[in-house]
This record gives C-alpha cells, sequence and structure tokens, in this order.
C-alpha cells in the first residue's frame, strides 16, 4: 500500500506528488473480490423481489407496460440469479 503525503501552502492542501486521488482509492476498494461478490448477491435478491412484484401485477397493469402474462411466467420461473 502506497503512503500519501498532503502538504499545506498558504492555506489550501495539496496532494504531494506521486499521491492517489480519492476517487482512486475508491473505485480500488470497490473492485475487491468481497464487495464484488456482495454487490452480486444484493442484485440477485433485488432482482428476485422484482420478479415476484411484477408477478403480482393483474392483467390491465401488464398490458399497460407490454408485457404478456406468459413472459412474466417466463421470467419468474428464472433462477434469482440468471439476469
Amino acid at each position: 500500500m502506497r503512503h500519501t503525503d498532503v502538504t499545506r501552502s498558504s492555506g489550501t492542501f495539496t496532494a504531494a506528488p506521486g499521491a492517489v486521488p480519492a476517487a482512486d482509492r475508491v473505485t480500488r476498494v470497490a473492485s475487491r473480490p468481497l464487495w464484488r461478490l456482495l454487490d452480486l448477491l444484493f442484485s440477485a435478491l433485488e432482482r428476485r423481489k422484482q420478479r415476484h412484484a411484477l408477478m403480482g401485477l393483474d392483467d390491465h397493469l401488464l398490458k399497460d407496460i407490454g408485457v404478456s402474462r406468459a413472459e412474466v411466467e417466463q421470467e419468474v420461473s428464472k433462477p434469482f440469479w440468471r439476469g
């Protein structure tokens, strides 16, 4: 891990040469395998929740959004981890 130095000049803070910008550090943390795995898990659970909500819509509402009952049943029958 690289150490980042910050120097102060005339009341403002300036990053030292070679310092890693905060946005890059956040991106690096977000790309760690554990965070990726958690993101996939939460996405799959949200997908499952949305599919079941779709199943609860009546035929009139499905027609409004342009989806048939057969398409809904096909979507709901997918495993929650499949997109």
